[in-house]
C-alpha cells in the first residue's frame, strides 16, 4: 500500500536488519499491514488515524526489527537495546580506529629521530600504530557493551513519545552511503599522513650518479606538520559525518564544504611552498628521463609540488560537487 508513513515506518524497521533481508521483510510488513488496515476498514479508504493505529499495533520499528533479526532474546544486550548497540558499534569503532591511528602518527611526527634507520623506523611506526588501534578499539567496544548492557538494565527508553512522529525519510537509493566508502575515506587520510610525517624519502627515484634521490625534503615536508594534521583530521571529520548520516543530507553538504574548503587551503600552503622540493632531485630530472618526451615529463617532475596540488584539489572539488549536488537533489531534511 502507497503511504508516506508506511513507507517510512518500514524503511525505519528494515534499516536496522542485514541487507539481504531487507527487500523480504519490506514485502511481508507491507503486506501484513496492508491485511490489517483491510481488516479494520473493510472496504473504506484508510485514514490516517487508522494507519496510526494498526502501525501502533505493531510496535515501535525498533522492536519490530529486534523480532525480525531474532536479537530480541540474547543474553547479556537483547532487543532494541541490541539494534542500537550494534549500530553504535559500526559508526564508533571505525571513527576511534582513524583517530587513534593519527593520534600515532602524530606522535611519531613530534618524537620524529632522524639517526634511527629507516627500517627500523618503519617497524616502530607500524607497530605503534596497530598497537594503538587494537588497544583503542577494544577499549571503546568494552565501554559501549557495560554502557548498553547498564541501559537494558535500567529499562531505559530511546523512543520517549510518540514513535510515529519520530519516523525517519525514506531514502532513495542513490542517496544512501555505503560504510565502505567512508571507512575507506578515512584510511586514506590516514595514510597520506602517514607518509608526508614520517616517510616523504620513499617518493623519489634512482640515477646511475647519486643512487636513491627523494622528491622532497623531508626536513621541509615535517615542518608543516601542523596543516598535514589539519588535512588529515578535516578529512577524517567529513568521512566521520558521512558514516553517521548514512545518506546524502544537507549537514553532509554543510560538513563537506567546510572541511574541503579549510583541507584544499592546508594542501596550498604545504605545496605551493616551492623549498619542499629537492633541489638535487631538479638537477638530476634530466639524467632520469632522456630520450622522445623526456623534456615534457621532466617539467612535470620538476614541478611535481603543483602537480600533486592539482590532484588534490581535483579530488576536492569532486567530493564537494558529488556531495552538494545529490544533497540538493535527495535531502529531504
Amino acid at each position: 500500500m502507497k503511504n508516506d508513513l508506511i513507507e517510512r515506518y518500514i524503511y525505519a524497521v528494515t534499516r536496522h536488519l542485514p541487507l539481504k533481508m531487507r527487500s523480504d521483510v519490506a514485502k511481508e510488513l507491507d503486506s501484513l499491514i496492508a491485511d490489517m488496515l483491510a481488516e479494520r476498514c473493510g472496504d473504506i479508504q484508510p485514514a490516517e488515524k487508522d494507519i496510526r493505529v494498526v502501525l501502533t499495533k505493531l510496535g515501535t520499528p525498533e522492536e519490530l526489527a529486534a523480532k525480525y533479526s531474532g536479537d530480541e532474546n540474547r543474553a547479556f544486550i537483547s532487543g532494541t537495546y541490541f539494534l542500537v548497540y550494534k549500530r553504535i558499534l559500526k559508526i564508533v569503532l571505525p571513527i576511534a580506529s582513524a583517530g587513534i591511528a593519527f593520534a600515532s602518527i602524530l606522535t611519531l611526527g613530534l618524537e620524529w629521530d632522524a639517526t634511527l634507520n629507516p627500517y627500523a623506523l618503519f617497524g616502530k611506526a607500524v607497530g605503534q600504530i596497530f598497537g594503538g588501534i587494537v588497544g583503542g578499539v577494544i577499549q571503546a567496544f568494552a565501554i559501549i557493551t557495560v554502557i548498553f548492557a547498564l541501559l537494558e538494565r535500567k529499562k531505559v527508553v530511546f523512543n520517549d513519545g510518540d514513535a510515529l512522529s519520530n519516523l525517519p525519510p525514506v531514502p532513495k537509493a542513490k542517496a544512501q552511503i555505503k560504510p565502505s566508502e567512508p571507512i575507506a575515506g578515512m584510511i586514506w587520510c590516514v595514510i597520506a599522513a602517514v607518509f608526508f610525517l614520517g616517510f616523504p624519502q620513499l617518493a623519489g627515484a634512482w640515477t646511475e650518479s647519486t643512487g636513491w634521490v627523494p622528491i622532497f625534503v623531508p626536513s621541509v615536508i615535517r615542518s608543516f606538520w601542523f596543516f598535514i594534521v589539519l588535512w588529515a583530521v578535516l578529512g577524517i571529520t567529513r568521512e566521520s559525518v558521512k558514516l553517521i548520516e548514512g545518506q546524502y543530507t544537507k549537514r553532509l553538504a554543510v560538513v563537506a564544504i567546510f572541511c574541503d574548503v579549510l583541507t584544499a587551503i592546508s594542501a596550498a600552503v604545504v605545496f605551493l611552498n616551492g623549498k619542499i622540493m629537492n633541489p638535487e632531485f631538479v638537477s638530476n630530472i634530466t639524467e632520469l628521463l632522456v630520450g622522445e618526451g623526456g623534456d615534457a615529463i621532466s617539467v612535470l617532475f620538476v614541478n611535481f609540488n603543483l602537480f600533486l596540488l592539482g590532484i588534490v584539489f581535483f579530488a576536492l572539488i569532486l567530493d564537494l560537487t558529488t556531495t552538494t549536488v545529490k544533497a540538493w537533489k535527495y535531502s529531504k531534511n
